[in-house]
């Protein structure tokens, strides 16, 4: 069948001509389309985005696709569509003590919400100090200590994993408080980024942090958030 043509190349051949118009200053043109369906408007369709990818479905249907990308978390100091431009304030500070020296502590926890499923970019920036427990001295011992931090979800739909141990986007180091023999101290940073794929629901973000310290060593005193930190929660539906 034929609309606007006497000539169907297909079973359903639809002809007409497009037109554009030239945006001045660019190369970019705005471009009037041949055909327009009803049930595509965001009318019967809710949208509010200008333009949405057209997806068919498995029954052949077509359906306005959800948007490619999706800010779910974003906060960063250049980030002009967030009041928050760090997220840790205050500054988190735990001590270590004698009969304590592995830590593993929540320093915030965000909720957000996948009306599709989506893949899912998660991303921290997150600054660590480490002092002496007691007194917030430089510590003196010289020894290796593992620290970082990694992700877990606290809530989320049925089928994802909440147990305590169930982390993701692992980013643990080593630290050892001397260079050269000289004593330091100073800003440290862990990126952790994972990407996973999720279905639709409720979930809650929790960042953990992490720090081993051998039982015979100097417990530390953890400060987390004295520099810039950074997060970022992203989601490119698939549905």
């Amino acid at each position: 069948m034929g609309v606007s043509t006497t000539t169907p190349q297909k079973a359903l051949h639809i002809s007409g001509t497009t037109s554009s118009t030239a945006i001045t200053g660019t190369s970019v043109n705005i471009v009037r389309p041949t055909i327009r369906v009803d049930g595509l408007n965001n009318t019967n369709q809710s949208t509010t985005d200008k333009l949405r990818p057209v997806s068919v479905s498995d029954k052949g249907d077509l359906v306005l696709s959800n948007a490619l990308v999706k800010p779910l978390v974003i906060i960063d100091p250049i980030n002009t569509s967030n009041t928050e431009k760090d997220y840790i304030l205050p500054a988190v500070t735990i001590n270590q003590t004698s009969g304590s020296t592995t830590t593993n502590a929540v320093i915030r926890s965000f909720n957000f919400t996948l009306t599709s499923p989506s893949l899912v970019k998660f991303s921290t920036v997150t600054s660590f100090q480490f002092l002496r427990a007691s007194d917030g001295g430089v510590v003196t011992d010289g020894s290796n200590r593992a620290w970082g931090t990694r992700f877990r979800f606290s809530a989320a739909p049925a089928g994802i994993s909440t147990a305590a141990n169930a982390y993701f986007g692992e980013s643990i180091r080593a630290y050892n408080n001397a260079v050269n023999t000289t004593d330091a101290t100073g800003t440290f940073y862990t990126a952790s980024d994972d990407t996973l794929s999720l279905p639709a629901g409720t979930y809650t973000l929790d960042v953990n942090l992490f720090a081993a310290t051998n039982a015979t060593q100097t417990p530390l005193r953890i400060i987390c958030g004295s520099g810039t930190d950074t997060i970022s929660i992203v989601a490119f539906p698939v549905q």
